[in-house]
């Protein structure tokens, strides 16, 4: 999840250097703050994901659910205060550097090294490259 922020900031970043290089550097603050409301709530939501970790795994679900919620709340209210923060906002930027922020963690499933995709010869069959006792269901 943390890489999925990482991305996001270093995409927005040049996107906003981009943006200031070539449309003025109005521009490339409202691009930079269109993206920032994205990235504070999914950095909030990564960091309580991981203090969430080793807890019991049914909870997981709920965890998950209401941060996704108040992520898009959180999302919503700083659209919210940087439109009624600025007298002559550049929507055009805000949104760019929004949307693209929120379609970075597509990206980031790509690099996601652990986790086989179809067709990897890591995913074997059923039970291989399991331990004994979870290849035999827990028992022995």
């Amino acid at each position: 999840m943390f890489i999925a922020v990482g991305l996001q900031v270093a995409t927005v970043a040049v996107l906003a250097l981009v943006a200031g290089l070539g449309f003025g550097w109005t521009s490339a603050k409202f691009l930079a703050l269109g993206g920032a409301a994205a990235i504070i709530p999914n950095g909030l939501f990564a960091l309580r994901l991981a203090t969430h970790r080793g807890k019991p795994a049914e909870s997981y679900p709920a965890v998950f659910f209401l941060g996704e919620f108040a992520k898009i709340g959180l999302t919503a209210a700083l659209v919210v205060w940087v439109a009624r923060s600025f007298e002559s906002i550049n929507w055009l930027a805000m949104l760019i550097g929004l949307i693209a922020a929120l379609q970075v963690p597509i990206f980031a499933l790509l690099l996601q090294r652990d986790v086989p995709g179809p067709g990897d010869d890591a995913a074997g069959a059923p039970g291989e490259g399991l331990p004994e006792d979870a290849a035999a269901g827990g028992r022995r």
